[in-house]
């Protein structure tokens, strides 16, 4: 793939941040981004490594109007001898392009999405924080550009890559946050694009997410959509309970929760020190008794944005439950430590999950 680099003026190139203690998450922007234009049933060359500013859109611009817009969360984690590690990149890949097939648009090429990263990696390795807990956050995006108001895919796409500092994606950093069980709204059911990490399913659940906010929430479980009753996943996050001694989390069928790649890797990590993982539905009403009568110990959430974050309280039918006396858990401990020390190349990797960017 060619890659056309265009050069940006000295005085063009942006202040870095001062202080990494308030990076906040995602409000930063780098100097460049990387973008590649697909039209005619086929990505044009040359790819192109720009001065990060706006994209024009036409007014009638599909993606505008009925939602053809994806997007990836992955970081890039500062070594201690100066590099950048990404995490598992082949999997958000796989799942980019599951969630394109999803919302008709057309597959990237791996090779294509990985040069175009790594090369803009290398160009903005310096805005990449130090200190371990923060990272340079990437967005890959593809959104669906032809001008048209008939409602029909799009035959013409963006995909583009920014990246940003970041700090921990919850101010409480490794400590518990509290989660308000949404007892109204749902946010995917099964035959839908719950598995797809489009636009549109984060749009729908702002309102609840707002409302959770207002109330002193840092996040809302949500629950599925036929019963209301079985426990699928938070707002940013997969989550995880310890319930009689077995880490339970809910499956990845019938399709309404996202495959994280934090997930896959905590299951694997959690079975390797000899827990015992089960992917099925958990009732909420039996997971708050379990609460009370000690079968549950410990709950936590994972994602990309928030890695491990544990859980001290779900605030379900006008009452706040307290997990664990609100104190972070063993298990979710150790994984996070684990997970963390591979990410920045703290311990060794025996999985063979990272991807070194000089």
């Amino acid at each position: 793939m060619k890659i056309n680099f265009q050069p940006i003026a000295e005085s063009e190139f942006k202040s870095k941040y001062e202080s990494e203690d308030n990076l906040g998450f995602g409000k930063i922007p780098t100097d460049r981004m990387f973008i590649l234009e697909y039209r005619n049933n086929a990505w044009q060359e040359p790819a192109i490594i720009k001065k990060w500013e706006p994209i024009s859109l036409d007014p009638s611009a599909i993606c505008l109007h009925y939602g053809q817009t994806i997007f990836e969360g992955q970081k890039a984690y500062r070594t201690e001898d100066g590099h950048l590690n990404l995490f598992r990149p082949d999997r958000n890949i796989t799942r980019f392009n599951k969630s394109a097939k999803r919302m008709m648009m057309p597959e990237i090429d791996p090779e294509i999405y990985m040069t175009g990263l790594k090369e803009l990696l290398k160009l903005e390795k310096d805005w990449a924080p130090k200190s371990v807990g923060s990272s340079l956050y990437i967005r890959p995006t593809m959104i669906g550009t032809e001008p048209g108001l008939g409602a029909r895919p799009s035959n013409q796409y963006l995909f583009y890559i920014i990246l940003s500092p970041s700090g921990p994606y919850f101010p409480e950093g490794f400590n518990c946050i509290k989660i308000l069980v949404s007892e109204k709204y749902i946010r995917a059911a099964p035959g839908g694009v719950g598995y797809a990490k489009t636009g549109g399913n984060y749009g729908a659940s702002f309102l609840m997410t707002s409302e959770a906010e207002k109330l002193g929430f840092s996040q809302v479980l949500w629950l599925d959509a036929i019963h209301k009753r079985f426990m699928e996943e938070v707002g940013t996050m997969n989550i995880f309970f310890v319930y009689n001694d077995v880490i339970h989390t809910a499956p990845l069928d019938p399709g309404t929760i996202l495959a994280g790649v934090t997930r896959e890797s905590v299951i694997q990590i959690a079975k390797d020190f000899g827990y015992t993982v089960k992917e099925e539905m958990l009732a909420i009403d039996d997971l708050i008794e379990g609460i009370y009568n000690g079968k549950v110990t410990e709950a936590f959430g994972t994602g990309t944005a928030a890695s491990i974050a544990p859980v001290g309280s779900l605030f379900y039918q006008n009452k706040e439950h307290v997990i664990n006396n609100f104190q972070n858990g063993e298990i979710s401990t150790k994984l996070y430590e684990r997970l963390i020390g591979i990410q920045y190349g703290l311990i060794e990797d025996p999985y063979g999950w990272i991807v070194r960017v000089p």
